[in-house]
């Protein structure tokens, strides 16, 4: 008997507070464009079906150009991490190749750096 009472209770709550709600002309025009186009959804189910796919499909097309980018910076990355142990080698070489006979590449570009 007490729970008959308690929904009754909240049912009436809920309608006091809708209806307080409604004194409110920008609410009350936003319930009208809200109940108009719940009307012509259930005048036109095919409606709802139609942008419902519509919607399906623009996420399945979302989700599958994130994947593609994902897997076109992931190819990046890894090709990134294989070229630089090679652009590594060849500054190494570079300054062994460019320093004047027993000197010491890093010792010279330090001297380059700090006149004395």
């Amino acid at each position: 008997m007490g729970k008959s009472k308690f929904f009754v209770s909240v049912l009436a709550g809920a309608a006091a507070g809708g209806a307080l709600a409604l004194l409110d002309k920008s609410t009350r025009s936003e319930m009208s464009s809200w109940a108009k186009y719940l009307i012509a959804l259930a005048k036109d189910p095919e409606q709802l079906t139609a942008s419902s796919r519509e919607l399906i499909d623009r996420a399945t097309e979302t989700a599958r150009q994130i994947n593609e980018d994902v897997s076109f910076i992931k190819g990046k990355v890894d090709n990134l991490k294989d070229l630089t142990p090679q652009v590594k080698d060849l500054v190494d070489e570079t300054k062994t190749t460019f320093a004047p006979q027993g000197q010491n590449p890093a010792a010279s570009a330090d001297s380059a750096q700090s006149p004395s």
